[in-house]
């Protein structure tokens, strides 16, 4: 029979950090009470000097003090890269709703968003949630949020990067007549019939897509264009440039931690020894592990994991699973593919896992 193995870091009573229990790896943190309760989610370029700040810096607010006193287990949930951290981080805190995170940052007030107005001639907008966003207008709504990006700087440097691409109306209200933006060919002026709703509707349509995940060979020109402007010794324009495509760059990269809406979803990593279970729903990731060790190679793997199963499942490798249940196994072929991706997240988490239970296992 399978056994659940769960990590913790001490027992109910105390917490002692070691920092080399946490790699040094983008993802998120859940601190949880003795209660098991999770009280707050972070996000981190590298989890192990993120995790470390906490308990060799003094805690200056009291709020903050009160938190690590109460903190009795770590978990944490490796993402790919920092934005994929992001994401997940605000996936995290919707679900588990911790009592440090509404006390310190107020859920995801901090993230920082790209907005389509709902508007017939749409614009892009800075936008943040639950704050006055003057850009929106007080009547506008929001039609669909890009992001969340790390930091003002990057959404604003993407959002000029997008206005720069594609020649979309920036005025709160539609002149009368155009403006110099007409004449510099960076706006289709719809104001003055410039161009049709339909047709204005194909390029919001294509800056929504370029947002979601700019073109490689948008990327490849800006690059040649930084290239030559530091060859020509024009360094103001090379900076431009430089930081354009690091902008674009980041959005460029890959995340599930958040995609398809309406995928509900269970992700198996498999190997001889035990099996790690990451869960998707609402197209999220929402929960991963906790780590079950296969006594049996031959035993039925979803009989082991317990109820709660999605109705597909995506894993590493063919499983002997019932007839009946064949049909809900997916293995995917293809790396980049959305299933492939996820796996691989599935897979790093699986890894870390593996290295915490040996080392318990040898103490």
């Amino acid at each position: 029979m399978a056994k659940v193995m769960r990590i913790t870091e001490t027992g109910p009573s105390a917490f002692s950090f070691e920092a080399d229990r946490y790699p040094d790896h983008p993802g998120c943190y859940l601190m949880r009470n003795a209660a098991g309760n999770v009280i707050y989610v972070g996000k981190a370029k590298s989890l192990r000097r993120r995790l470390r700040a906490y308990f060799t810096q003094t805690a200056t607010a009291e709020r903050k003090r009160e938190m690590i006193e109460r903190i009795r287990d770590i978990e944490v949930i490796l993402a790919r890269n920092e934005r994929e951290a992001l994401v997940l981080e605000s996936q995290l805190i919707r679900r588990h709703d911790p009592s440090y995170n509404s006390r310190f940052t107020r859920d995801d007030d901090s993230y920082y968003y790209i907005a389509r107005t709902d508007e017939g001639f749409a614009r892009l907008v800075p936008y943040r949630k639950r704050r006055t966003n003057y850009a929106l207008g007080t009547t506008t709504k929001a039609d669909a949020l890009f992001g969340p990006y790390v930091g003002w700087r990057l959404r604003n440097r993407i959002l000029d990067a997008v206005r720069t691409q594609f020649p979309l109306r920036t005025c709160h209200r539609l002149p009368t007549t155009p403006c110099v933006r007409r004449s510099s060919g960076a706006c289709a002026a719809p104001c003055s019939g410039g161009i049709t709703a339909d047709a204005y509707r194909k390029i919001v349509s294509a800056a929504s897509r370029f947002l979601r995940r700019p073109p490689r060979s948008v990327l490849r020109s800006l690059r040649e264009q930084m290239e030559s402007a530091a060859s020509d010794q024009a360094f103001e324009r090379a900076g431009e440039l430089r930081d354009r495509l690091s902008a674009l760059e980041h959005a460029a990269t890959p995340q599930v931690a958040e995609r398809h809406k309406d995928v509900d979803l269970d992700v198996l990593h498999v190997n001889a020894e035990s099996v790690l279970r990451m869960s998707v729903r609402d197209g999220a990731i929402v929960d991963v592990g906790p780590l079950v060790c296969r006594v049996d190679a031959t035993e039925d793997l979803l009989g082991a994991l317990g109820d709660g199963l999605a109705e597909r499942l995506i894993a590493n490798r063919s499983l002997g699973i019932p007839d009946g249940d064949a049909t809900r196994l997916r293995v995917p072929v293809s790396h980049r593919s959305y299933a492939g991706q996820l796996l691989e997240v599935c897979r790093i988490n699986h890894a870390y896992r593996l290295v915490l239970s040996e080392t318990a296992g040898s103490t």
